[in-house]
C-alpha cells in the first residue's frame, strides 16, 4: 500500500430522495443526448438514458487528472419492487439499457418482437431539441425554450432562459447537468404476452388513474455536479430523486448501482487492463473502493497509452 501514489477516490455516487408526486412526460430513445462532465480534475462522458461512462466513442470513462487516463467501463443506477397484483407477487427490477452502438452486451432486456428497451429511458423537453446534448449549466445552447418541470411557477412559468438547478436559478455549481427519465417503456408485466407470471401472464397497471402508464410508474431526475474547490475538484456528485408517481404503493423497493470499472482504460482501445482489477467494500465508511492490482505493487500498468501513477475509483 505505501508505493500507491494516490490514494484519494475519483468519483462519488451520491444520494438518494424519494417522493410519491408529480406527472411523468413523454420518453423514448428518440429523445436520447450525451454530454461530457468536465468541472474539475474528474471527467466523465455520460448519457441521459442513465450511463456514466457511455458512449465510449463520445469521450473519456471517468478519466482523472490526465485526459488519458480512465477508470470505468460504465455506472448507472438501477431500482427494484416488489408488486402484489391480484393476490399474485412478483419482482420488476428497472434498469438503464445499453444500446448496441454503445456498449457490448451479451443480453438485453427487450421486446422480443419489436426489439424496443424494456428499462428507463429519457423523458423529453429537458433539453434543446436541435442539438444532441444534455442539458448542463455551462452550456446555455443546450438548455430548452423553457422546462417542463418548473411550468407551474405562477410568477415565471416554464423559467425560459433560467437554468434549472438544484439550488434554483443560481447557478452555484462549476458545472451541473439536469435530465429526466422514466420506467413507461418498460413493460414485461403491463401486458400478458410479456411475461408468464401466474400461468398465462398477468397485465399490472401502476396508475389506475392513467390506463397507458406502464412499468412500476416510476420517474427519476437525475442531477450531475462538481466543484472545482481543492475539497472536492476530485469528485462528481450524482443525485438521483426518484418519483412514484402511480397509484400502486410498494412495500419492498430497493435503489443499487451496477458498476463496470475499468482501471486503465485511456480511450476505446483493448489491452485487458481490467483483467486485473480489484474490489473492497470498506463497512465502516460505507464505500466501495476499486483499484489496479499492479499499480498497488508499484509495477507499470498493461495498457502503453497511460500516463503517471494510479489512483482508486
Amino acid at each position: 500500500m505505501a508505493r500507491m501514489t494516490i490514494v484519494r477516490p475519483t468519483a462519488l455516487l451520491l444520494l438518494l430522495l424519494c417522493a410519491t408526486t408529480g406527472a411523468p412526460g413523454q420518453s423514448g430513445r428518440e429523445f436520447t443526448r450525451s454530454a461530457i462532465m468536465n468541472g474539475n480534475q474528474v471527467r466523465t462522458v455520460f448519457g441521459n438514458w442513465g450511463i456514466i461512462g457511455q458512449p465510449a466513442s463520445e469521450g473519456r470513462r471517468g478519466a482523472w487528472k490526465n485526459d488519458n487516463n480512465g477508470y470505468l467501463g460504465d455506472v448507472s443506477p438501477l431500482v427494484g419492487a416488489e408488486v402484489n397484483f391480484n393476490a399474485t407477487v412478483f419482482h420488476s427490477v428497472v434498469t438503464c439499457p445499453f444500446y448496441p452502438t454503445t456498449r457490448p452486451a451479451a443480453s438485453q432486456d427487450i421486446d422480443p418482437q419489436t426489439s424496443e428497451f424494456w428499462a428507463f429511458e429519457p423523458v423529453g423537453g429537458y433539453s434543446n431539441a436541435n442539438q444532441d446534448r444534455v442539458a448542463q449549466s455551462t452550456n446555455r445552447n443546450s438548455w430548452p425554450p423553457t422546462w417542463p418541470d418548473k411550468q407551474q411557477d405562477a410568477t415565471d412559468p416554464g423559467w425560459p432562459g433560467s437554468w434549472n438547478g438544484y439550488f434554483g436559478k443560481k447557478i452555484n455549481a462549476d458545472q451541473e447537468a439536469y435530465f429526466v427519465m422514466d420506467d413507461n417503456n418498460d413493460k414485461r408485466f403491463n401486458f400478458t404476452t410479456n411475461n408468464r407470471i401466474g400461468g398465462s401472464g398477468i397485465a399490472f397497471k401502476p396508475d389506475a388513474n392513467n390506463p397507458s402508464r406502464n412499468g412500476l410508474g416510476l420517474e427519476v431526475r437525475v442531477r450531475a455536479m462538481q466543484w472545482a474547490q481543492f475539497l472536492a475538484k476530485d469528485n462528481i456528485f450524482w443525485l438521483y430523486e426518484i418519483t412514484n408517481n402511480g397509484t400502486t404503493a410498494y412495500n419492498k423497493v430497493v435503489f443499487g448501482m451496477l458498476v463496470g470499472t475499468y482501471v486503465g482504460v485511456t480511450s476505446t482501445e483493448d489491452y485487458r487492463e481490467y483483467s486485473d482489477d480489484f474490489s473492497f467494500y470498506d463497512v465502516r465508511q460505507n464505500i466501495t473502493y476499486t483499484g489496479d492490482y499492479k499499480a498497488i505493487r508499484g509495477q507499470r500498468m498493461s495498457n502503453p497509452l497511460w500516463v503517471g501513477g494510479t489512483g482508486l475509483v
